[in-house]
């Protein structure tokens, strides 16, 4: 990850080195995040729901580039680390017992959002922002926790990466807004409120050649997507 992270900074600075006199901006930005997951099935056993929003930390290196006094386009590098949760949350058709199922990831992304940004200022060094764009998130790693308390046979311990559940790239469109402060003439603090909506389906189904076959809780095909609230704190500097 260092050395992806290393070529991704020498790659701005030699872009940003020959195009300084374009208007742009170079960037470090750190994102928590507030992640969940929708999901629909109608071949499974059992149904499934979102386990609650879980948090997440991503950072990385921004690049922007100003084409107007009040518009400009960034390309960021994000790398992030992200959990969600699946819940069974129906009977069995054979068995009243309620099931208590949990299917607990944590994931790594590279993601890599273009955004078009529109700031207007409000106040003396103060712009207010607007933002919405595309996004593409790499899957990087992943892991899974199955917990079933009444099925001490059928759970995790810890979290297990040899199983592949999830899909190798996650698009998303993006939409946010914020504040920009102009702490110097060349040098910027972003705060932004962004939505990424997942638009693809992130889980391998019964495609997933990797899937345990002795796989206790019936999953066969279930469409997946990614969802997070994203807090960015940017600092930029002119080039």
């Amino acid at each position: 990850m260092k050395k992806i992270l290393s070529i991704i900074v020498i790659a701005i600075f030699a872009i940003t080195s020959v195009n300084a006199q374009n208007g742009i901006s170079f960037g470090i930005r750190a994102i928590p995040t507030f992640n969940w997951v929708t999901l629909s099935d109608t071949v499974s056993t059992h149904k499934y729901e979102n386990e609650g929003t879980k948090m997440g930390i991503g950072f990385g290196p921004s690049l922007r580039y100003k084409f107007s006094d009040n518009f400009n386009v960034d390309v960021s590098g994000i790398f992030t680390w992200q959990k969600f949760g699946v819940k069974v949350v129906n009977e069995m058709p054979a068995n009243p017992t309620k099931v208590d199922i949990s299917e607990k990831f944590k994931v790594q992304f590279l993601q890599i959002p273009l955004n078009l940004n529109g700031q207007f200022e409000v106040a003396d060094d103060l712009n207010a922002l607007l933002n919405f764009g595309v996004g593409a998130g790499i899957k990087l790693k992943s892991s899974r926790l199955v917990e079933d308390p009444d099925r001490t046979n059928h759970f995790s311990a810890e979290y297990d990466s040899s199983i592949k559940m999830l899909t190798f790239v996650d698009f998303y469109l993006t939409a946010g807004a914020g504040v920009v402060y102009d702490i110097e003439d060349n040098l910027h603090l972003s705060l932004t409120v962004q939505y990424n909506n997942g638009i693809v389906d992130g889980w391998l189904d019964n495609k997933n050649k990797y899937k345990a076959e002795n796989d206790f809780n019936g999953i066969k095909q279930l469409n997946l997507k990614h969802k997070n609230v994203a807090l960015s704190i940017g600092f930029y500097i002119d080039l």
